[in-house]
């Protein structure tokens, strides 16, 4: 009920702007660079190899049924890639930054074990104070973080983003 224009209507304003929820991540880059294939061709450039575009789901989760499960396909060698180029971060300006790394994601367990509790006592060394100090330790972190891109002395792409996903 928030939305401008009706979310999957992929409406597009007067000034070229398209307003839709989609199921894609980062869709304005995808834009971005069918954008630039579909200049070059028409200019007639000609390349030494040929260029491929794949779109595949659940890189926020790891990409086990995408991307990881693609790349073992007789379909994707035949492609002989010579290299990719991931989503990148998004620009509103007329340049944007090429990065040569890759941020990845780095899942870890922490076990807190601790002194066994009693119903009536409130027993030092326990597994909730261990966990607390990490979850606040892992919290500051990602406050710093934010602070940097409120102050806008960072653009997105340049934190570390820290997300507490689970917790048994």
């Amino acid at each position: 009920d928030k939305w401008t224009y009706p979310p999957f209507s992929a409406h597009m304003d007067e000034k070229g702007d398209i307003y839709a929820r989609g199921a894609q991540d980062m869709k304005c880059v995808a834009i971005q660079y069918l954008e630039a294939i579909r200049r070059l061709k028409a200019s007639g450039k000609t390349f030494k190899r040929t260029i491929h575009i794949s779109f595949v789901p659940d890189e926020e989760i790891g990409g086990f049924y995408g991307m990881k499960t693609f790349v073992k396909t007789d379909d994707f060698k035949a492609l002989n890639i010579g290299f990719g180029l991931d989503e990148g971060c998004p620009s509103t300006e007329e340049s944007f930054n090429l990065f040569y790394g890759e941020k990845t994601t780095w899942g870890f367990w922490i076990r807190c074990p601790g002194q066994p509790g009693h119903g009536s006592l409130l027993l030092p060394n326990n597994a909730g104070e261990k966990m607390r100090f990490m979850i606040d330790r892992l919290m500051d972190i990602r406050k710093e973080e934010a602070e940097k891109l409120e102050n806008g002395s960072v653009k997105i792409g340049d934190v570390l983003s820290v997300n507490m996903t689970q917790f048994k």
